[in-house]
C-alpha cells in the first residue's frame, strides 16, 4: 500500500452546511493526487458525521479543543504533506496543491493566509501570523516544532509531545517556533469579495460589531486567498458563529459579534451562487489595504 502524498485533516463540529462542498471541492481538485482525508468531529448533532463518511473521508469522533484537534490529525499524518482545514472552506483552483507545495522549498515548513480577514481585512493584529483555516505543511518539518508540554487532565498536569496551537488565535505564535527550528513560512494573499453597488444588508438595529462596508460586500465576512495572483480557495469565517447558535439556549448579550442573520444572509448568498456555478471571484486583487479593527 502506498502511502499518499497529502493527508488532509478537516476539523469539525455541526458543518453540515459546508462540509459537503468542503470535501466536494477537495475531491475535485485533488484528482490524480495520492490523498487521504480524515474528519475530525468533535461530536456534532447534525448530519456532519454522515456526510463525511458518504463522501469516502475517514471520521473520528472525539469532544476535544481546537488545538487538540489540530495536533490529533496532524499525529495522524504519514504523508510527506499536511493540509489542516476548516469545514467552511471551499478549494477553488484545481492547481493549488501543486502552487502551494512549490513554496515549500528548502527552510520552508508552511503555507497559510495571513490572519487579517473578516471581510475587508478587519484583523490588524493578525498581520504577519498564520491563520488555521487552512495550514499546508511539509509535514516532517513541520513536526520539529513539536516540544514536550504539560497540559492539565482532570486533577493532574499530563505531559504531551506537540505543537503548541494554544497560544493566542491558535496559530499566532507559529513564527517564532518555527524561527527556533530556523524554519520560516510563506503566507498567502488575502482577498475581499466584490462590491455591490447597493446594499444587500441593512441591520435591523445597531450591531455590536460593524462596518458599513460590510454591507457591500457580495459575500460579507467570507474572504479569498490565494498565490501569485491564483485564487486558491475561499473561507465563510463566520460559518461556526450559526453553528452556535444551535448549541446555545439563548442568545448572550454580552457576546460581542456580527449579526447573525448578516452571516446567515451572505453565506446563503455564497453557497447559492457556487451551487449554480455563478460564484464571483474577486476582480480586484489588489492588497495594499492596511486593516483595522472594528
Amino acid at each position: 500500500m502506498t502511502t499518499p502524498e497529502l493527508f488532509v485533516g478537516i476539523t469539525s463540529w455541526n458543518s453540515e452546511l459546508f462540509l459537503p462542498h468542503c470535501l466536494e471541492a477537495l475531491q475535485a481538485t485533488t484528482r490524480g493526487l495520492e490523498t487521504h482525508v480524515c474528519v475530525l468531529d468533535n461530536g456534532s448533532t447534525d448530519r456532519s458525521v454522515a456526510i463525511a463518511r458518504q463522501r469516502g473521508a475517514e471520521v473520528v469522533q472525539r469532544r476535544c479543543s481546537q488545538p487538540e484537534a489540530l495536533n490529533a490529525l496532524l499525529n495522524r499524518s504519514r504523508s510527506p504533506y499536511t493540509l489542516l482545514l476548516h469545514a467552511d472552506v471551499i478549494l477553488l483552483a484545481p492547481d493549488w496543491f501543486a502552487l502551494c507545495r512549490s513554496r515549500l522549498v528548502e527552510g520552508v515548513a508552511l503555507v497559510s493566509p495571513q490572519d487579517i480577514g473578516c471581510g475587508p481585512l478587519t484583523r490588524p493584529f493578525g498581520a504577519g501570523m498564520p491563520e488555521s483555516s487552512f495550514l499546508l505543511m511539509h509535514t516532517r518539518r513541520f513536526r520539529r516544532c513539536r516540544r514536550l508540554h504539560w497540559r492539565r487532565k482532570g486533577r493532574l498536569p499530563r505531559p504531551r509531545y506537540e505543537v503548541d496551537f494554544h497560544g493566542p488565535h491558535i496559530t499566532h505564535h507559529l513564527p517564532r517556533e518555527l524561527q527556533r527550528q530556523k524554519l520560516g513560512w510563506v503566507p498567502m494573499d488575502v482577498y475581499v469579495s466584490n462590491r455591490a453597488s447597493e446594499p444587500l444588508f441593512t441591520p435591523a438595529s445597531p450591531p455590536a460589531v460593524w462596518s458599513d462596508e460590510l454591507a457591500y460586500l457580495r459575500y460579507g465576512l467570507g474572504n479569498f486567498y490565494g498565490l501569485d495572483g491564483t485564487i486558491t480557495h475561499y473561507h465563510n469565517w463566520y460559518d461556526r458563529i450559526v453553528a452556535r447558535e444551535k448549541s446555545e439556549s439563548a442568545p448572550n448579550p454580552a457576546r460581542k459579534d456580527f449579526p447573525v442573520d448578516f452571516i446567515r444572509s451572505y453565506t446563503n448568498r455564497l453557497l447559492e451562487d457556487y451551487g449554480a456555478g455563478r460564484l464571483e471571484l474577486p476582480t480586484d486583487l489588489s492588497t495594499t489595504r492596511t486593516p483595522r479593527a472594528l
